[in-house]
């Protein structure tokens, strides 16, 4: 078997991996990813490239480790990126709580929202007149792009995707590191 034939192999396994995790638990990872104006789709393939080259990286460090007596630095990376994971699992959906609604014309579908401290003039006007409504009353209220001003919807924005993209690097990399532990307690 060639070398190219070797490469095209493991590389194929570790996709698997990836699309694995992604497709895992009913789609999980997919599903909570953040609103679609966020460019999600390029994002989460950005985010599955990134954890595709996470396994590679973790790949080629246990191949040049070989042996039982690496279990235990495997494990103890695994652990660390779990407790990494804990808080972003803890931080992710407060943050789509924060700079997330749902849209009053799709109510199943999420939309981006600026922070509350960042209405535009017109909108916190009305706020102040009125009470406080929720940010779909507001979408409703006022036309698209009049609630929130411009640079609070981008800062919202990435703060979701680096949230989503701690959540899913540190879940992936734990994972990864374990299967290394449990793998290297076997030979």
């Amino acid at each position: 078997m060639s070398t190219t034939e070797d490469r095209k192999k493991l590389l194929l396994s570790f996709v698997q991996v990836v699309l694995f995790l992604f497709l895992a638990f009913g789609g999980f990872l997919k599903k909570i990813a953040p609103p679609d104006e966020t460019g999600t789709g390029f994002h989460v393939g950005i985010v599955s490239f990134f954890v595709l080259i996470t396994l590679l990286a973790v790949s080629a460090i246990a191949r040049r480790a070989p042996g039982p007596k690496y279990r235990k630095p495997w494990m103890i990376a695994g652990i660390a990126f779990f407790a990494v994971a804990i808080p972003s699992a803890l931080i992710y959906p407060r943050m789509l709580h924060e700079y997330a609604y749902f849209s009053p014309q799709h109510p199943d579908q999420l939309r981006v929202k600026g922070s509350d401290s960042d209405l535009t003039k017109e909108a916190r006007e009305w706020v102040q007149t009125h009470y406080k409504p929720e940010a779909s009353e507001l979408v409703r209220k006022f036309p698209p792009g009049r609630v929130w001003t411009e640079e609070s919807i981008e800062r919202a924005k990435s703060i979701l995707l680096l949230s989503y993209g701690s959540l899913v690097l540190s879940l992936a990399a734990a994972v990864f590191c374990l299967i290394e532990a449990n793998v290297r307690a076997k030979t």
